[in-house]
């Protein structure tokens, strides 16, 4: 079975080279042993520019073993200020979920 880790980061940088609004993407980690079973998806927020606020509304996917991705994954996009308000816990995240580390922008990828 593939890596959750390495998919998520090569998710991250897919989507960062096709939303050219996107200023950040984070990893949201579930609590206890959740990431470690290989049903949990990944779950990425997505902080863009260019989208419209609309609370947190996750996006669910099924996997496409046809462009290498083996497990589900979870995308949130939210605008910077409602970013803002995760981080200052005034907009909750489902599922007890927390903001993790940010995966970097390629440096292929122009801001």
């Amino acid at each position: 079975m593939p890596d959750k880790d390495d998919e998520a980061r090569k998710l991250a940088e897919a989507h960062y080279g096709i939303e050219e609004g996107i200023t950040g993407i984070f990893r949201l980690v579930g609590t206890g042993d959740a990431e470690a079973n290989s049903s949990e998806p990944i779950k990425l927020l997505e902080v863009n520019q260019h989208t419209i606020a609309s609370g947190v509304m996750p996006l669910q996917f099924a996997p496409q073993p046809a462009y290498g991705f083996h497990f589900s994954s979870v995308i949130v996009e939210v605008t910077p200020e409602e970013f803002g308000l995760i981080q200052r816990h005034q907009l909750a995240l489902p599922h007890d979920w927390e903001v993790g580390a940010e995966f970097p922008r390629p440096t292929s990828v122009a801001p």
